[in-house]
């Protein structure tokens, strides 16, 4: 049974033929009542910590389109989905591990990428233009990417500011890992066509050298990136 029509989301490009990428719409609350039906108790609760009402609503229909595309894949019911938590924190399939995902959400957007293969990390952004790109970016970027944005200014900054921080983040959520701790471990180079990262000293992990990242077609006031190890 296919549960992904009355879900919200929207099929967009991937790079790779065996990777799906999915939108997600949570901006609003027309699929909250039918997303309920599929979480569980656990998540029930969680959407109940927060304060806001949006923010309970984009976390249950996160959540309730990612059982919709897991249940597609598993040849299961929604609602029956069981997660387990990996060795850093990241969420897997009971009974699939096989099957990898990843999830990110960022204001009215949602991504979700399925993987059958091998891990892979997504992140999306909204691009806020009421920030400080450059003192963010000295604080966690590298010297030399910090230098590149020096260089750029207005729209060209704060746009190649996000390709940046959504590479190092789908990265490090592709590894499983903290993202704080190592968004120095690697440099992200920013090319005309395409996106490059390189391991610096003593990076975390010899195989972040074999990771392929791309850019991704999403609303142009957002940004998305997603790493394939």
């Amino acid at each position: 049974m296919q549960h992904k029509a009355s879900a919200g989301l929207q099929k967009i490009e991937s790079p790779d033929a065996t990777v799906e990428l999915w939108l997600v719409d949570v901006g609003g609350s027309a699929h909250l009542a039918e997303s309920a039906l599929v979480l569980s108790g656990d998540e029930i609760a969680r959407a109940n910590r927060f304060y806001r009402a949006e923010d309970r609503a984009r976390f249950m229909l996160t959540r309730a389109a990612l059982r919709r595309l897991l249940a597609d894949a598993s040849g299961r019911r929604p609602e029956d989905l069981a997660f387990t938590i990996g060795p850093f924190g990241k969420p897997v399939l009971a009974g699939r591990e096989d099957l990898h995902f990843n999830v990110s959400h960022s204001s009215a957007l949602a991504l979700i990428g399925l993987s059958p293969l091998r891990p892979i990390g997504v992140d999306i952004e909204l691009m806020r233009e009421n920030i400080d790109e450059l003192a963010l970016a000295e604080a966690f970027f590298c010297e030399d990417e910090h230098r590149f944005l020096k260089n750029l200014e207005g729209a060209a900054q704060l746009d190649a500011f996000y390709k940046i921080w959504t590479c190092k983040e789908a990265v490090l959520k592709a590894f499983g890992v903290g993202i704080t701790a190592y968004l120095k471990d690697f440099l992200v180079e920013l090319g005309p066509q395409r996106l490059d990262i390189h391991p610096q000293h003593n990076c975390f992990t010899p195989a972040l050298a074999q990771v392929r990242v791309e850019s991704l077609e999403v609303p142009a006031e957002y940004a998305a990136t997603i790493a394939l190890t």
